[in-house]
């Protein structure tokens, strides 16, 4: 799947919070492939391999899962997920 999602905190804060989730996102089938942002900083861009859209889906709008990432400064209404065939 290609993500992408606009952020206020940078990179690096973003990307720790994305290191810290690595369990929990391995443990609901994903794992990130690619991670990178636009060299202003203010969005990132995501290739991310899920067992399913649908599992991907329900870890993204878990609150507790959403809270960190708002926290991180994500803007989460920002996010854009597009299924990839490989």
């Amino acid at each position: 799947m290609y993500a992408s999602v606009e952020i206020t905190k940078g990179w690096d804060i973003w990307n720790k919070m994305a290191e810290e989730m690595n369990p929990e996102m391995e443990s609901a089938g994903m794992k990130f492939i690619f991670k990178g942002c636009e060299t202003d900083e203010k969005k990132i861009h995501l290739i991310i391999e899920v067992e399913s859209m649908e599992k991907a889906k329900e870890f993204s709008i878990r609150p507790d899962i959403v809270s960190r990432r708002v926290e991180a400064g994500a803007i989460v209404e920002s996010t854009i997920m597009i299924p990839l065939k490989d």
